[in-house]
């Protein structure tokens, strides 16, 4: 995403006022989200992926309040896609708005054989994710053994 897509979608997200299939918010105004592996495997396991976008607070009716530090916001987002399996590799843009700074991550799609994505420090049952409109939700055992199944070409009779 360039600096002017970033800005164009900051736009939008003050039109819409809600979080979509493609879309999260957070604000890290006071620091980096502790838990985005949550997102970060939703986002993995669907075809389009999607993007986190930082600066932004919903309880404050979408207020653009910026980012704590831009530069230590990447490195931690980093580290927690270091801690997916598979490694999530995101696309991280930046950009200043009237003296604050945002932050996106595009989390990019990945390979119907290499799904579910899941963050390692739960395993595979406990940290897949999918995404439900605007809510990550847990995978359950069947959609997990549907990856499963298509990877190794089972055939339920």
């Amino acid at each position: 995403m360039t600096t002017e897509e970033l800005y164009d979608k900051l736009k939008l997200i003050q039109k819409m006022k809600c979080e979509t299939q493609n879309l999260e918010l957070k604000s890290a105004e006071q620091g980096c989200p502790k838990r985005l592996y949550d997102s970060l495997s939703s986002f993995s396991n669907q075809d389009d992926g999607g993007i986190i976008v930082f600066g932004i607070d919903e309880k404050q009716d979408y207020k653009e309040v910026g980012v704590y530090d831009a530069q230590d916001i990447q490195k931690k987002i980093n580290e927690q896609c270091l801690q997916m399996n598979p490694v999530v590799r995101p696309l991280i843009t930046v950009l200043e708005k009237e003296n604050k700074k945002f932050v996106s991550a595009e989390i990019p799609g990945i390979d119907l054989a290499d799904r579910p994505c899941y963050y390692q420090g739960r395993g595979r049952l406990k940290g897949s994710y999918t995404r439900i409109g605007d809510s990550n939700e847990p995978m359950t055992e069947y959609e997990i053994y549907s990856y499963e199944a298509y990877r190794r070409k089972y055939q339920d009779d």
